[in-house]
C-alpha cells in the first residue's frame, strides 16, 4: 500500500502544533519534528522547506477547522445570531483549538520571532469586515437596538476583545484559589459576563432577528474562509 502524502502532511503538522504549543517557536527544531513523527528528517523537507512554512500552514489549517468548528457551534446555539453569540460560542470552540486561540492573541512564546518576519502570514490574518462595519450590518438586520451608539460600541468592543482574548493564552497561568480576590477571572467567567452585557444591550425590546442574524455569521464564516483558501492556493504556487 502507497504512502498517503496528504495524511503523511497532516501528521507532520499535528506533531509541530503540539511542540509549538509545549516549548514554542524558538525551541522548536525540524529535527523535533521529524522525531515526533518517527521520520527521516529529509522527508520533512519534502512537504514543508522551513519551520517558517510549517507554521504558515498550521496557521491556514487551523483558520478552516475554526471556521467549521464556530459554524456548527452558532448552528446548535439556540440563539445563535445575536452578537453575543459570537462571543458565547469562542468558549467551546477555542477549547478545542488551543493553536487557534495561540494564533488570535499572536502568543510571543507560541510564535517568537516569526510575528517579526517581514510579510509574516499574521499580517493577513484580519477579519473582513470591522467592528463597526458588523455592528451596522447587525442593526440594519434587527439584531442590534437601533437606538445603540455603534462608534462608542466599537470603541469598547475593540478595546476589550483583545483583553478577553488574551485569558485564553495557553503560557498564562491558570486561576488560582485567590483569582477572584487578586481580580483574575477564568475566561469562562469573562465570556458569560461579555455575553450577558451584549445582550442586555444590544438586544432589541421586541426581541432580535436571529434568523437574519445567525445567516449573516455564516455566511461571513464561509466568505472568510474562501478568502483564505484562495490565499493559500497561491502561497502553495510560490512554493
Amino acid at each position: 500500500m502507497g504512502i498517503d502524502e496528504n495524511e503523511r502532511e497532516q501528521a507532520i503538522l499535528d506533531a509541530a502544533a503540539a511542540l509549538l504549543l509545549r516549548h514554542g517557536y524558538h525551541k522548536t527544531t525540524m529535527s523535533d519534528v521529524a522525531e515526533a513523527v518517527d521520520l527521516n528528517r529529509a522527508l520533512i523537507y519534502l512537504h514543508f522547506k522551513s519551520k517558517d512554512e510549517i507554521v504558515e500552514a498550521l496557521i491556514l489549517r487551523e483558520l478552516e477547522r475554526y471556521g467549521a468548528v464556530f459554524c456548527q457551534v452558532i448552528e446548535a446555539d439556540p440563539l445563535g445570531g445575536s452578537l453575543a453569540s459570537l462571543y458565547r460560542g469562542m468558549v467551546p470552540v477555542l477549547k478545542q483549538l488551543p493553536l487557534m486561540a495561540a494564533i488570535l492573541v499572536r502568543d510571543e512564546q507560541t510564535f517568537g520571532k516569526y510575528l517579526r518576519k517581514p510579510g509574516n502570514l499574521f499580517i493577513h490574518v484580519t477579519p473582513a469586515i470591522t467592528t463597526r462595519e458588523a455592528l451596522q450590518a447587525m442593526q440594519e438586520l434587527g439584531v442590534v437596538r437601533q437606538d445603540v451608539n455603534i462608534v462608542a460600541m466599537t470603541f469598547i468592543l475593540d478595546a476589550l476583545t483583545p483583553a478577553i482574548l488574551e485569558t485564553l493564552s495557553v503560557h498564562r497561568e491558570e486561576p488560582s484559589a485567590d483569582s477572584e480576590r487578586v481580580g483574575k477571572p477564568s475566561y469562562e467567567e469573562l465570556m458569560e459576563t461579555m455575553t450577558e452585557m451584549l445582550d442586555r444591550m444590544l438586544t432589541p425590546e421586541s426581541g432580535a432577528n436571529l434568523q437574519a442574524g445567525k445567516a449573516a455569521l455564516l455566511q461571513g464564516v464561509e466568505n472568510v474562509q474562501a478568502h483564505f483558501a484562495e490565499f493559500w492556493e497561491q502561497q502553495k504556487k510560490k512554493r
